[in-house]
């Protein structure tokens, strides 16, 4: 029996003119003329030695019963074609992507978020800046970044971002050390992140604002740093809700001091420019991906 090679342009003719209904709709939707359609058609029933659509009346009434039987064969035929062609052009894919992210996210979101990358753009080197949120705007803003992720805490939700996270931002204590956590001449002792951390505004403009004084005992740029310092009493934090357990609560009040309340916490990604790389859509669903897990 002498092998018989089905042709994919054909086959996808074929599907077309099933789901649309008719020739001249599949002819439009695949950018052919009618008559170059029906031509393939013809030319895949010789093929086949089989009659693949009904006709009445010089219109598609359906498959036969052979056609039918092709059609899943077909469907799947060229979902793995178009698969097999997206891979390819993703991975022939070079160059850089520049992102820049908050230091935290490294410990744990981004390696979990690496591999799910690579897989796509193997042949895309990363270039990655670790920063404060308020410098990575900017780097973002001067050109210097293709992608950011970063921290926001305002009160109005912009528009020239997508949102990641959001969450509730908490007055952190170590669970051994809520109720006894000093407060010198009414000074809150605090352990945050480093100055340019929107955390650490939001929490001193907040303490500001209700009259409440403070000084910062531990001051780093390392969430298990930050974490370790408030599990062992160094003071008392500002973290979003996910950052919570293992020793820690969220506390309304320290040293008898009721605490003001806090902004929401969100993660947010930003691109340069109005056209966006499908490279770096794929790394920011990479990272959503990777937020859904547990971050302890």
């Amino acid at each position: 029996m002498s092998l018989r090679h089905l042709d994919l342009d054909a086959l996808r003719a074929f599907v077309a003119i099933v789901e649309q209904g008719g020739f001249s709709i599949a002819a439009e939707q695949l950018g052919r003329t009618q008559s170059a359609v029906s031509l393939q058609i013809k030319r895949l029933e010789q093929t086949l030695g089989q009659t693949l659509l009904q006709r009445v009346q010089g219109r598609v009434d359906g498959p036969t019963a052979e056609g039918n039987a092709l059609l899943a064969y077909a469907r799947q035929m060229l979902r793995l074609n178009d698969e097999a062609c997206a891979i390819l052009a993703r991975n022939a894919v070079t160059g850089s992507l520049r992102i820049g992210l908050p230091e935290e996210l490294m410990e744990q979101v981004f390696p979990a978020a690496l591999p799910l990358f690579r897989a796509r753009y193997p042949g895309l080197r990363l270039s990655v800046l670790a920063e404060a949120s308020i410098l990575l705007r900017t780097a973002l803003a001067e050109g210097r970044l293709d992608v950011a992720i970063y921290k926001d805490c305002s009160e109005v939700v912009g528009g020239e971002f997508e949102v990641l996270r959001d969450e509730p931002l908490c007055w952190v204590a170590g669970e051994a050390y809520r109720d006894t956590l000093p407060a010198d001449a009414g000074v809150l002792p605090l352990a945050l992140f480093g100055e340019n951390c929107v955390f650490r505004m939001a929490a001193t403009a907040a303490l500001a604002q209700a009259g409440i004084a403070w000084r910062v005992h531990y001051s780093g740029s390392s969430t298990t740093g930050l974490r370790h310092a408030l599990r062992h009493g160094l003071g008392l934090g500002v973290l979003p809700e996910s950052l919570l357990g293992d020793g820690l609560l969220a506390v309304d009040s320290c040293a008898g001091i009721a605490l003001p309340s806090l902004p929401r916490s969100r993660l947010v990604a930003a691109y340069a420019g109005d056209s966006v790389a499908p490279a770096a859509l794929c790394l920011i669903a990479a990272f959503a991906e990777s937020l859904h897990r547990p971050m302890r």
